[in-house]
């Protein structure tokens, strides 16, 4: 039997690359009589990345059986200024949100860069605080390999 376990990561990076792609906003659909004339219009991701969304949260999780040290440094990329620094160690089977880039106070659309340092990896992801970004995700999957992704329409 195989696991899915093991094809988790490309999965996973399968559905959040396609994950603003397959849903469109209500009112994209339009239907007429007949069951083959509806068509979907795709959703604008253009209007999106327009759209000022400060809510981006930075999330810890642990798939693994140990306990793991995790170092968190958010920068913000206008000014080179770190506005988020800490350790946090994170237990097998844990998830928690550390950070939250609303914090900073961005001024409409801005990039940060999240770097998480862990298991000797020190692993980078740059976001903006556009709604076609989502929340930054730094795991530890079940086999002790860190990975940190995030979600973009």
């Amino acid at each position: 039997m195989v696991s899915l376990r093991a094809y988790r990561p490309a999965l996973l990076a399968v559905l959040l690359l396609t994950a603003g792609c397959l849903s469109g906003a209500a009112g994209d659909a339009t239907t007429t009589e007949g069951p083959t004339s509806t068509t979907t219009a795709p959703p604008d991701h253009r209007a999106a990345s327009n759209q000022p969304d400060p809510e981006k949260a930075v999330v810890l999780e642990n798939e693994w059986d140990r306990r793991v040290e995790m170092h968190v440094r958010v920068v913000r990329d206008g000014t080179n200024r770190t506005v988020h620094e800490a350790n946090y160690t994170v237990g097998p089977g844990e998830e928690r949100t550390v950070y939250n880039v609303a914090a900073a106070d961005p001024d409409g659309i801005e990039s940060f860069t999240v770097v998480v340092t862990t298991r000797d990896t020190t692993d980078r992801v740059s976001i903006e605080t556009s709604a076609c970004y989502g929340n930054v995700y730094a795991e530890i999957q079940d086999d002790g390999t860190p990975y940190v992704y995030y979600a973009i329409c």
